[in-house]
């Protein structure tokens, strides 16, 4: 599943991308990360349906409005970075956020996946997945808001939503055979349209066409315990 990703564009670039307004609040806290974990639950960036103009910053690991505590709620993100697609509409962490439209787009510049060399897993390779025509592509999310009644705070956070791996894909992520629901450009603006019906909304949740993407090994430096992975040579080619 997709737990590593990164982002490596500026604010504007990405302003300008999604043709948004700019604003000195998100340019402030935002800054590009050549690798992201997301058991880290940062705050990255997003764009949502019910904002489509603006570029909020929302943590990755969806909280349900449901979650009783803030100690469930921490709990439960660990288990819902990731959402598989065709089961968005009945999953009860992610069933409301999909029934009530709340889809989002997820910046992304690449992610990374591994490759199983062995039936366990026990020696396995990173790979550095991207694009091949696009520095910036997004991601097909949902996105929550959930209330801390202990703080009187607000928590906005969002998951990935994942398909059947393209060819490309099921060979590198070839333990589980799937990857991020990666949505065309041409279709970003139909993911954020709250008239869209649940068919619609899974027909939008295809593999990309494979040749439209391109993959090299990485080095191990992204799981290398106590090591800063937010630097360049993360994403560096290095050959096994």
């Amino acid at each position: 599943m997709c737990y590593h990703k990164s982002l490596t564009a500026k604010y504007e670039q990405l302003a300008e991308y999604y043709g948004v307004a700019y604003s000195d609040a998100v340019a402030e806290v935002y800054s590009p990360r050549f690798h992201e974990n997301g058991f880290d639950f940062f705050p990255g960036p997003v764009v949502t349906a019910g904002k489509p103009n603006d570029i909020q910053l929302f943590h990755w690991g969806l909280v349900p409005f449901w979650a009783k505590d803030e100690a469930s709620a921490m709990k439960l993100r660990t288990s819902t970075l990731n959402c598989i697609s065709e089961e968005m509409f009945d999953k009860p962490a992610f069933r409301d956020a999909a029934r009530e439209g709340k889809r989002c787009l997820i910046p992304c510049t690449g992610f990374m996946e591994w490759k199983w060399m062995d039936e366990k897993g026990k020696a396995k390779i990173p790979h550095y997945v991207h694009l091949k025509d696009q520095e910036i592509f997004s991601i097909a999310g949902l996105y929550a808001r959930w209330t801390n009644r202990e703080k009187n705070t607000q928590y906005y956070s969002y998951t990935v939503l994942t398909t059947e791996a393209n060819p490309l894909m099921a060979e590198i992520h070839n333990s589980k055979k799937r990857m991020p629901v990666l949505l065309p450009r041409e279709y970003e603006k139909d993911w954020l349209n709250p008239s869209l019906t649940n068919d619609d909304v899974l027909a939008l949740c295809q593999p990309l066409n494979a040749d439209r993407m391109t993959a090299r090994t990485i080095s191990k430096l992204i799981t290398t315990k106590g090591a800063d992975t937010n630097v360049p040579e993360v994403l560096e080619e290095h050959r096994y």
